[in-house]
């Protein structure tokens, strides 16, 4: 059965107030994420942004969670290996990058943030160890995505440009799995 008029309207609106939002947080983090512009851009009242999102830290959440549901889409097949898979979700990463700051922030004092964080940092977790599993012995896999995520942050912080970056994620690849299996073809 076909979703209703308002069900429909519902969601189209969120998806336009969404969209607005991921603009202003891509442009300039979350100091740019206001509502009031947000409501402005698409003719609506302030408080009808309220209405589909009780808070600023929910829109915030809600748009992270469709900014990372576009990474998910866009996935590079199994088809691409390990190595540059995991490249290439680290270089998706960097856009979020600069949101991380204010996440932390926003997590000490809303729960909508920090369990959003939480459930971010579970989740990379989760992912990385995947890819990792068949290069690095069980007993060794925590510490081996600990320290892939912490050159991966460390990358975003010195602000190395892509191609700089990658050099570093691809030797410490290499470092954690393996010269040949960082080199070798695809499965």
């Amino acid at each position: 059965m076909g979703r209703t008029r308002p069900a429909r309207s519902r969601e189209e609106k969120m998806g336009e107030i969404l969209a607005v939002a991921e603009r202003q947080l891509r442009e300039g983090g979350y100091q740019a994420l206001s509502v009031a512009a947000i409501a402005r851009r698409l003719g609506l009242a302030q408080n009808a942004v309220y209405w589909y999102f009780a808070s600023k830290d929910e829109l915030f959440v809600a748009t992270l969670r469709r900014m990372l549901a576009a990474i998910s889409a866009g996935k590079p097949s199994k088809d691409v290996g390990d190595v540059e898979r995991i490249l290439w979700f680290t270089e998706q990463f960097h856009a979020l990058s600069d949101l991380r700051g204010a996440m932390s922030e926003r997590a000490r004092s809303s729960p909508t943030v920090a369990g959003f964080a939480e459930e971010l940092d579970q989740l990379l977790s989760r992912m990385l160890a995947g890819a990792l599993a068949g290069h690095v012995q069980a007993a060794d896999l925590p510490v081996a995505v600990e320290a892939f995520r912490a050159t991966v942050e460390g990358t975003f912080v010195k602000d190395l440009d892509e191609a700089s970056r990658r050099r570093v994620l691809d030797f410490a690849l290499r470092q954690i799995i393996g010269a040949e299996a960082a080199t070798a073809a695809p499965r």
